[in-house]
């Protein structure tokens, strides 16, 4: 098939009443989710990132004025084939400097999401969160943050996001309110120990939108370079319930619904409501959880946070395991969208975020291996290695292909090239 162009694959979906294409696709979802195979109940193969993609489209420019008439597998295969085809911007311009390399970039954040357990996301909410704040040196956070920020406490916002996504999971993408008000659910709720308020109450303040805001946020995030709009935000992320005429919710893309009940979703709320001082609060917070994992472990030696030299610490912990020491870097950093769409950009971020965390790690197994005092409980002739821990995935960084393909770039000043020592120990 001939590339095409996105303003292709945007007619495609909009042919379609969203009455008529939103369902389909939730429904197909639907079935993916759980570890799913990428096929549709159609027997049409259609891909999560096609589905969220498709279901933007068609609410952003199509309408319930439109043909009415089923999808059908042809109309799915004509999404799925065209979407597949869009000409990619950097491949198909002759003279693009590292077009391979931003192309992986570009399919590694597009697609790789999916590939992702949403329950282990969903389990470190509380194991992050849900905690004794004293001692963390917190400006902002603290047990009653979350409450006031989500309208309930954690665990109880945690259980009610379950059953909306459980909802929306077991009903092909749809969500009812009314569906609170029979009486067979009123158990399921007192087992929850919320009611049928609360639950509405988070559903809309955090899951649910109307058509007519979500043309509105598609608008203000589509891309200047039509070549890239594919890669621009879904609103679908941040509320990916819309009203519908009948006066139920769909959810075109479950994977959206799970992706509310992450660590990231927080992150992005606590950041909108709370500004700097929460970001800086989430890197204590997830600097003390990687400690509590690394403890679990049960290490011959853990230090933490040691001051070699006045007002100058080293990496966040040092590991004395038998024959081994870990040098761990905590970086709450997350890939900002430049990064996401080309190698140059990708780097930068790099080197913002992770880089300094290379120089940290670099610098604390220098002071090891050269018989520091602030190191004396660690056998300095053992091998190290060097962990650097991210708040969300860095995808490139632990893959041999990718680092080959990206021709050993300086990230912080140390050879990236993971085939070689990085910063002469492993940097996974």
């Amino acid at each position: 098939m001939p590339s095409t162009r996105y303003s292709d694959f945007i007619c495609a979906a909009r042919r379609h009443t969203p009455s008529a294409l939103l369902p389909v696709l939730a429904a197909i979802s639907a079935d993916q989710f759980d570890g799913g195979a990428y096929r549709a109940r159609s027997n049409a193969i259609v891909y999560p990132w096609i589905i969220g993609a498709a279901a933007r489209e068609n609410m952003a420019f199509s309408n319930e004025h439109r043909s009415a008439a089923p999808v059908t597998n042809k109309d799915l295969r004509r999404l799925r084939n065209t979407y597949i085809n869009v000409h990619d911007p950097f491949l198909d311009q002759p003279g693009q400097p590292d077009a391979f390399e931003s192309y992986v970039v570009r399919t590694a954040f597009e697609q790789f999401p999916y590939q992702h357990s949403r329950y282990e996301d969903m389990s470190r909410v509380l194991l992050l969160f849900d905690r004794n704040y004293a001692g963390l040196g917190c400006k902002v956070l603290s047990p009653s943050t979350w409450e006031t920020s989500l309208g309930l406490p954690l665990d109880a916002f945690m259980r009610t996001a379950f059953f909306i996504m459980v909802g929306a999971r077991v009903n092909a993408g749809w969500f009812d309110p009314e569906w609170l008000r029979m009486a067979h659910f009123q158990p399921v709720l007192e087992a929850l120990d919320v009611n049928a308020s609360q639950i509405l109450d988070v559903f809309s303040r955090y899951f649910a939108t109307t058509l007519t805001e979500f043309k509105r946020r598609v608008q203000q995030e589509r891309h200047r370079d039509p070549l890239l709009q594919r890669y621009e935000f879904n609103p679908l992320v941040e509320r990916p319930f819309v009203l519908m005429p009948d006066g139920r919710y769909i959810a075109p893309n479950i994977f959206y619904v799970a992706q509310r009940l992450s660590p990231a979703a927080l992150y992005y709320l606590g950041w909108e409501t709370l500004g700097r001082s929460f970001a800086d609060d989430l890197g204590a917070v997830t600097e003390a959880y990687v400690g509590e994992q690394i403890d679990l472990l049960k290490p011959q030696k853990l230090l933490h946070d040691v001051e070699y030299k006045t007002g100058q610490h080293a990496a966040d912990y040092v590991v004395a395991l038998p024959g081994l020491t870990l040098v761990v870097e905590v970086k709450s950093a997350r890939v900002s969208p430049p990064g996401r769409l080309d190698l140059r950009g990708y780097l930068d971020d790099l080197n913002r975020d992770v880089g300094k965390a290379l120089k940290q790690v670099k610098n604390t197994a220098d002071l090891i291996r050269a018989g520091h005092p602030a190191f004396a409980s660690i056998v300095p002739a053992q091998e190290i290695r060097g962990v650097v821990v991210t708040a969300e995935p860095h995808y490139m960084l632990n893959s041999p292909l990718e680092f080959r393909s990206f021709g050993g770039r300086s990230v912080g000043g140390c050879d990236t090239r993971f085939d070689l020592a990085v910063c002469e120990f492993g940097v996974r």
